[in-house]
């Protein structure tokens, strides 16, 4: 599913109107009955309802939302808060339907706000939608504050399309200039906002209305809007699944048949992330392993890892450059790795020995890159780096916003014709020329040696033959999926790394 600008969102509602002859009317319509739909759903226990809405068309389907809830027979309070002197011909029917109904909403400005402190038990929070910009009034964001307030203790907030105050396309202000809702319903396509960690944070969650309808008119308009942002869903992983074309495991066939990976880590006291990345290799079908580590790690390996063949360098407590007997179908490197002078020679020997064999680089590997830029120039075409928020800060530099963060990111990418994996709560991937954001995962996944697993996941799919881009996008998504998986067994508490590839 493509992410959308606000530009192209009102580019959408145009062409649904002029192509399929749907009037404004009949879309705010269309809006405002799958807001009540959904809260007859979700919320049928609660009787008393708070409407915030502002002049235009947000405002709009928050009137149209508060008719359809007082013909239900609810108990609704209107606000409409006076920001701005315009307001959309479709906002000006809903308030006259409203006064035709007996309902008069309540005006507020700088002079009354400080009035509406007593919110109802659910707030519809319909203030701005998508085309917001700019900074709030000060009485509005002092309202917005204690909303938020009475969020985190007492009211269900529930914002319509876009939490108000909150921009669509560029950094906010600061954390307290938008609602923080517990819901979302959002028009369309899910918003960048919701995933990056400076906003997302304070969304609780979110869920994508299709209010133009043209899925449903098998009308493909939508997919066709150019977007550098894309959400990874189930429909895409099917896709690239499906476009390998790979085998299922055949009879006649045998363990060379699935490809030989080669993984490199490993320190004194640091060879669990190493057991743990090479069993998660294992588990996702390769059929061989080699494990090249320290010497110290001989036992360990052998023991808690009977099914993988090691090798080990003549160091005994960090790793140093070891002849490698074989072909790698792929190489993971760097879990557990250590930053010793000699590591760092390693590392630039694989990538010298190894140009055109697919890479994972991971951990220490990426603090190395991070620490000798040079290396960077070595790093072989396709190459899949994953670092936490910590590492890329050490090889991008530092960013002054999540916007900025991606730019650089996707500018690294490029430069060096790798693919990053920037892992956080929505993980985000990119080659370069655009960006996928992962939907998978839970809080039970920041937990030690979760990364070490996804390392040696991507390390399998690359060997068993997808490309860099796909075994990115797939190993993420299978990876935050098994995470919501154990945790729902087991609780998010409870989970550690190695059940990820035990259960």
């Amino acid at each position: 599913m493509n992410l959308l600008t606000s530009q192209q969102l009102k580019q959408l509602d145009a062409y649904t109107i002029r192509t399929h002859k749907v009037s404004p009317w009949c879309l705010m319509e269309r809006a405002a009955d799958l807001l009540f739909q959904w809260v007859q759903q979700h919320l049928s226990d609660r009787n008393s309802f708070t409407i915030l809405a502002g002049k235009g068309n947000n405002g709009g389907d928050g009137l149209a939302l508060a008719r359809k809830l007082i013909q239900a027979g609810k108990q609704v309070t209107v606000y409409i808060l006076q920001v701005g002197s315009h307001s959309s011909e479709e906002y000006r029917q809903n308030e006259s339907l409203l006064h035709a109904m007996g309902v008069q909403p309540i005006a507020v400005d700088e002079h009354n706000y400080s009035k509406v402190v007593d919110f109802e038990e659910v707030v519809i929070d319909a203030v701005f939608g998508i085309g917001f910009k700019g900074d709030l009034p000060e009485w509005l964001q002092a309202l917005f504050d204690w909303l938020n307030l009475e969020a985190a203790f007492r009211v269900y907030v529930l914002s319509v399309d876009m939490p108000s105050g909150l921009p669509t396309d560029t950094p906010p202000t600061d954390a307290h200039t938008f609602v923080h809702p517990h819901m979302v319903l959002t028009f369309q396509c899910p918003k960048l906002p919701f995933f990056l960690p400076s906003t997302g944070k304070f969304i609780g969650k979110y869920e994508v209305l299709e209010v133009c309808g043209l899925a449903e008119r098998g009308d493909k308009y939508a997919d066709e809007l150019f977007s550098e942002f894309h959400c990874v869903d189930a429909a895409m992983i099917t896709e690239i699944r499906q476009s390998q074309h790979l085998e299922p495991r055949r009879r006649f066939s045998h363990k060379g048949t699935y490809g030989h990976a080669l993984l490199v880590g490993g320190s004194y006291g640091k060879m669990g992330a190493v057991v743990l990345s090479g069993t998660a290799v294992l588990r996702n079908g390769v059929g061989l392993l080699t494990v090249a580590i320290p010497a110290c790690g001989y036992t360990v390996l052998q023991t808690a890892l009977p099914e993988a063949m090691v090798l080990t360098s003549d160091t005994d407590k960090h790793f140093s450059s070891i002849p490698v007997p074989f072909t790698p179908s792929a190489i993971g490197v760097g879990v557990g790795w250590g930053t010793q002078p000699d590591t760092a020679a390693a590392l630039a020997d694989l990538f010298a020995q190894y140009p055109d064999t697919p890479f994972v680089v991971d951990a220490d590997a990426l603090n190395l890159l991070a620490q000798q830029p040079e290396l960077c120039q070595a790093l072989p075409k396709g190459a899949i780096l994953t670092p936490h928020p910590k590492e890329l800060e050490r090889l991008i530099g530092k960013w002054t916003d999540d916007y900025d963060k991606l730019t650089k990111a996707k500018a690294f990418a490029d430069k060096h014709q790798v693919v990053l994996v920037l892992k956080d709560a929505y993980t985000v991937i990119t080659d370069g020329d655009a960006y996928w954001i992962n939907t998978t995962g839970c809080p039970a996944l920041a937990t030690a040696g979760s990364g070490d697993v996804l390392t040696g996941m991507l390390t399998a799919l690359r060997t068993r033959g997808y490309d860099a881009l796909q075994a990115a996008i797939l190993g993420v998504y299978q990876h935050g999926q098994k995470g919501e998986e154990v945790a729902s067994r087991i609780g998010e508490e409870a989970l550690i790394a190695r059940d990820l590839v035990t259960f």
